[in-house]
């Protein structure tokens, strides 16, 4: 069915969820960007993105009241470290009965990092605390996840927040919703017969931290109830955490707690300063800030707000904002560099109704980065350039330089027009911004306004400077 899915774009669940851009999704369940509007409930204030996800109530063989009461009790589920719910309800379109979820939207997750390379030990410690802090949560609501993976670990800004749509209460087996497979390799040797349990999200948990570390799932036999082998590459601690995670003995494995407590003391070891997990997140509640499934904007007091109060400590400062950047490509907002006009999505923690949409400055005009034989901008033909706006936290993820090479268009009175990549660089967060640069540059008109033209743009970043060239092309 994953592809009939797309024959429902442009129509409206329950008569205020328009379902936009067709984002994925498989035989049970696809997901669509959507809008929640100004004023619906917990969103008062201002419109914003959204992501909604239909479930076939066929495939998932489930009862509407059942599958609807539990969407309820999700809803109410409010923690800074899990993905929002904003409704849920029930609906049908051309004779199909579909349970649809609305949540916050983030554009990127750890499963599209994955291809391109691991995560370093860095980045895997930036991004533990919040999922074992959502874990937690949920556990103590008497709530499993079932779905620790990378694709269900996502950004929204520079905060990580765990998938929230998946929950379900402990005890429950595991019903073709979740793909179809009783199985899956992630999943822990009982599960088929006692369901799903705290213990299986801690099993999940450590097949997670392999895959993230490694690229690929450890090698393991089911039948054989053995242990998966680790790697010999994992990095201390998590190779201990790991393995002590992926017991198949439910009993003997770690708690969330435990895990926590490993890494506490692995910060006490390493001469680390200050707040528990707990206490950063709790931070993280009260910082100012803006919206879903993705984004996030402005520095000075706002921007340094978000991030020591999310990270407290300097060392976890660094790291958390990593990884963020490594999972996203939404730069944070700068008062001294910006584009001119970029559309942004934050955090929402608990302030979701900060606006969502384009917030900017006035373009800079600058004199050109002396790089490829450029001289000033008045003999090249440029009459203004905006740099890319690079946050310093992701600056500081550069090794040596990333190059962004892109072709533009340029009509008769000197706008950009058109913009391709010659050469995405290696980043998807600097080919971005690159990108939504480029789209603002303007030129001199060409040969008295009859004429359009195209240059070629290079954006060179560095650790401490962003460099940026224009090359005219002849025809």
């Amino acid at each position: 069915m994953s592809e009939s899915w797309k024959q429902w774009q442009g129509r409206t669940v329950d008569g205020k969820f328009p379902l936009q851009t067709y984002l994925g999704g498989s035989d049970q369940s696809a997901v669509f960007l959507t809008v929640v509007q100004e004023g619906a409930g917990e969103t008062a204030g201002g419109d914003r993105k959204a992501a909604i996800k239909l479930i076939s109530l066929d495939a998932a063989n489930a009862d509407a009241e059942v599958q609807n009461s539990r969407g309820q009790e999700i809803r109410g589920l409010n923690h800074p470290a899990l993905i929002r719910i904003f409704d849920s309800g029930a609906c049908e379109f051309d004779g199909v009965r579909l349970l649809y979820v609305v949540m916050e939207y983030a554009e990127e997750n750890l499963s599209q990092v994955l291809p391109e390379r691991a995560l370093t030990a860095e980045e895997t410690r930036a991004t533990l605390p919040s999922v074992l802090d959502a874990l937690q949560f949920v556990h103590g609501k008497g709530f499993v996840h079932g779905h620790i993976k990378p694709r269900n670990i996502l950004a929204i800004g520079n905060q990580v927040k765990l998938s929230s749509d998946t929950l379900s209460r402990a005890g429950e087996g595991i019903d073709e919703s979740r793909g179809g497979a009783v199985a899956n390799i992630s999943d822990p040797p009982e599960v088929a017969t006692i369901g799903l349990s705290t213990a299986s999200d801690v099993w999940q948990l450590g097949m997670t931290l392999i895959e993230v570390l490694t690229q690929r799932l450890p090698v393991w036999d089911r039948n054989g109830r053995t242990a998966p082998a680790i790697p010999q590459s994992i990095p201390e601690p998590f190779r201990e955490i790991a393995g002590n995670c992926l017991q198949p003995d439910a009993g003997k494995r770690w708690t969330i707690g435990q895990i926590r407590e490993k890494l506490e003391e692995e910060d006490k070891s390493a001469g680390s300063l200050g707040a528990s997990t707990s206490q950063r997140i709790s931070a993280a509640a009260v910082a100012p800030q803006q919206d879903m499934s993705t984004r996030d904007s402005s520095k000075g007091n706002r921007g340094s707000q978000k991030e020591s109060a999310k990270w407290p400590v300097w060392v976890a400062i660094a790291a958390v904002v990593i990884i963020a950047f490594v999972l996203i490509a939404r730069p944070k907002r700068s008062k001294s560099d910006q584009p001119a006009t970029e559309t942004t999505q934050g955090t929402a923690q608990d302030r979701s109704r900060s606006a969502l949409g384009a917030t900017g400055a006035a373009s800079t005009k600058a004199n050109p980065a002396h790089t490829d034989g450029d001289t000033n901008d008045a003999q090249s033909g440029v009459v203004q350039r905006v740099m890319p706006q690079v946050s310093p936290s992701a600056r500081r993820t550069i090794q040596g330089k990333i190059k962004v090479r892109v072709r533009v268009g340029v009509d008769a009175a000197g706008n950009v027009s058109s913009a391709t990549f010659e050469s995405a660089g290696p980043s998807k967060y600097f080919s971005r911004i690159a990108m939504e640069a480029a789209h603002q540059w303007k030129f001199s008109p060409s040969n008295g306004g009859q004429t359009p033209q195209e240059w070629k743009l290079q954006f060179t970043f560095t650790r401490t400077q962003t460099e940026a060239s224009a090359v005219p092309l002849t025809r």
